[in-house]
């Protein structure tokens, strides 16, 4: 297990000495993907092939495009493939199916944050229902103290929101009054600096900042896609990823 952890996103892609810059592996993936599975990698991708991994963040609904652009050697995403093809369309560009090929290399675990001071210990489908549909609005209301429930909403985050409305929210729509953020660090931040705050995110952004309380599970699988069959680079590292899925 020591052997993945966090790493830089820039690759060194010149050595001392003048020589040439070798190949480079470019993958690229959302918040999700990237702090929960390649940047964990990273080091021991790089170590054992001796090619830099270039992690590039991409834009959900654009993954598709800049594969077929040939702009990423891959593309890694929670949710499925039929999933990326519909946001792809969305955004006007259509990839041939029979050109892709995906490999399912973990799962993503989505965890709720609470600011580290909150009391509650657990909660469940029905509390959770509630407080993210706007219901429940004072922890009081559920053991907790009397203070103002607020929730911290990442509105970029397709993949991750939709598992969590379909499987806690049974997709009842979430509250009209939250706070928005643009990416889980932010969940996490504004969690950690408001008392009454509670957000969701993936488990590899979990901290000791923030408390987690015993939910129940919302996973959804992680895939990594390629035009075509993966190069030998590509297959090394969804071994790699394979490896440390299984490890955790």
């Amino acid at each position: 297990m020591k052997r993945y952890f966090r790493a830089a996103l820039v690759p060194i892609l010149l050595y001392a000495g003048g020589c040439a810059a070798p190949a480079t592996l470019k993958v690229g993936g959302d918040d999700t993907t990237i702090s929960g599975f390649l940047l964990p990698v990273k080091e021991t991708f790089e170590e054992e092939t001796k090619v830099p991994l270039a992690i590039i963040q991409i834009k959900p609904g654009e993954e598709l495009a800049l594969l077929n652009e040939a702009k990423v050697d891959a593309v890694m995403a929670t949710g499925s493939l039929k999933d990326l093809l519909h946001d792809a369309a969305q955004k006007g560009v259509v990839v041939p199916t029979a050109s892709l090929h995906q490999v399912a290399v973990g799962k993503n675990s989505t965890v709720i944050f609470l600011h580290k001071g909150n009391r509650i210990k657990q909660l469940n489908q029905k509390q959770l229902r509630s407080i993210f549909t706007g219901k429940t609005r004072n922890w009081h209301q559920l053991g907790g103290p009397d203070r103002e429930i607020v929730v911290v909403w990442d509105g970029t985050s397709a993949a991750e929101n939709e598992a969590f409305i379909k499987g806690i929210l049974k997709d009842a729509p979430i509250a009209a009054k939250f706070r928005s953020v643009g990416s889980f660090e932010e969940v996490r931040k504004v969690v950690m600096e408001t008392p009454g705050a509670i957000g969701i995110a993936p488990s590899g952004f979990i901290a000791p900042g923030v408390k987690v309380p015993k939910t129940p599970k919302v996973s959804s699988p992680v895939i990594l896609v390629t035009k075509g069959n993966p190069s030998p680079l590509t297959d090394k590292l969804i071994g790699i990823l394979k490896d440390a899925a299984y490890i955790q």
